[in-house]
Formats: structure tokens, sequence, C-alpha cells
């Protein structure tokens, strides 16, 4: 009787583990810095724009489940000195594509929250994400704010996830800096 209960009791640890094991592949996020100038020293949209469109890095969610999953909301914390304003859009990435900052691939614009630190990207529409889905984020950034963005990072929260991806991204930093 013993034994049968210690080869059950391993059986059942080996098929909790492959079960955790399974969750945390299931899904995945990719967050990877970029710091490409997107204006390319073209001083007359600097000052139009009120500063350089600078792509700073690529968010790819991976998902292997059939389910639908959408994203109404994407959250980034600023994690360095205190920024008083920052102008971004959040772009959709055709994979078939190089990646353009056109009307058709924008997404929505981001809202600074001084307080929390964090910007704040609202979808108008639910996006819903496919196998892979890439999002691009663009920043216009003043000279002065250069500086103060290349010395700091950007985090994911996770509370604003979809419940599969905040399952993975508890195991990982997601973190966008200037490299």
């Amino acid at each position: 009787m013993e034994k049968n209960t210690g080869v059950y009791l391993l059986f059942t640890q080996s098929f909790l583990l492959s079960s955790i094991m399974l969750i945390s592949i299931e899904n995945d996020i990719i967050v990877k810095p970029k710091w490409h100038d997107l204006d390319r020293g073209n001083h007359h949209k600097i000052t139009e724009f009120g500063g350089k469109w600078i792509l700073v890095g690529s968010i790819t969610f991976k998902k292997r489940c059939k389910d639908p999953i959408c994203l109404e909301e994407l959250s980034l914390h600023w994690n360095g000195a205190t920024i008083n304003n920052l102008t971004a859009s959040l772009y959709r990435k055709n994979s078939s594509k190089t990646f353009l900052p056109i009307e058709k691939n924008l997404i929505c614009d981001g809202i600074w929250n001084k307080n929390k630190q964090s910007l704040i990207f609202s979808f108008d529409d639910k996006e819903t994400l496919f196998p892979t889905t890439t999002f691009y984020l663009v920043l216009t950034v003043p000279g002065e704010l250069e500086t103060i963005l290349s010395s700091g990072t950007f985090s994911l929260e996770q509370s604003c996830l979809p419940k599969p991806f905040k399952q993975c991204a508890q195991a990982v930093t997601l973190s966008i800096t200037n490299t």
C-alpha cells in the first residue's frame, strides 16, 4: 500500500510540474529595445512635431492557444528620472512589410500620467491577438528629454494584460530601454 502511495505522489508531482511548464510556454511576450530615429535628421519634421520620432521598441505577443484573446489597454511604467510630459503612439506591425509609422498602422496615441509616471494606451476597439502580434512604441522626444529617456526603462504593467499573458509575464522582466 505504501509503494502505491509513493508512486501516486510521484506521478501527481510529475503531472503538476509538466502542467505548470505547459502553462508557462502556452503564451509569450517578447520586448525588444530598438531606439531608432525615424526622422533620420530631418530638422523640419523635428521642429514640426516637437521632437524626434523615435521607435523605442517592440512588444510581441505570441499566442499558442486557439481561444481568442484581446487587449483593451496597454500600460507602460517609466522607471527613471521624473518626466513631466511624454508624447507616444502605439503602432501595429504588419509581419509581411517593413514597419512604417503611418495612419493605417496606428492603434492609438498614449496618455501620459505624470503622477504614476506611466504611458497608457486605451484602445478604441479591442485588439485581437493573433498567433504573433507585434506592436511598436514610438515616442516624440524633445532634445532635453533624450538624455533622461536613455538612462531609464519602461516596464510593461501586468495588470493591463489578459489573464493568459499575466501568467507568463510573472516569470520575466519586461522592459524597453535605449540601447
